[in-house]
């Protein structure tokens, strides 16, 4: 019978309930990019308005808008991600089950991206 013991490197550390040895955990190799990756990009992202406001004031605007221009598959591909996002977010607030500052915060998001994508689209053509 195997009793607790207040050591906590004795015998009921490193066993189960049922007194086999535990199993070490498994390492995967790539775990260690995701908990790095991910708060990396999280931060980043969180970020984005930060660096293009501080583009706007160093001056920088006219050659973010001449991109947008000079490259247009680029402005393609972020107007397509912003509406596939706005579907997203739709899908999202239909759920009755989600708390309504949730619903009401994904609408005013919904609502914003359409008005710029609209807006985008008037300035710089489809």
């Amino acid at each position: 019978m195997n009793h607790a013991s207040p050591d906590p490197n004795g015998p009921a550390a490193c066993c189960s309930a049922d007194g086999k040895q535990a199993a070490a955990p498994k390492f995967r190799p790539g775990g260690r990019v995701a908990a790095i990756g991910a708060p990396l990009l999280a931060f980043l992202a969180s970020q984005h308005h930060t660096i293009m406001m501080g583009l706007f004031a160093f001056g920088l605007s006219d050659a973010a808008m001449s991109f947008m221009t000079a490259a247009p598959l680029v402005r393609d591909a972020m107007l397509g991600m912003s509406l596939a996002m706005v579907a997203v977010v739709a899908w999202q607030i239909k759920d009755r089950r989600r708390p309504r500052p949730m619903r009401v915060a994904g609408a005013l998001s919904i609502v914003v991206t359409l008005a710029l994508a609209a807006w985008s689209i008037i300035q710089f053509g489809v």
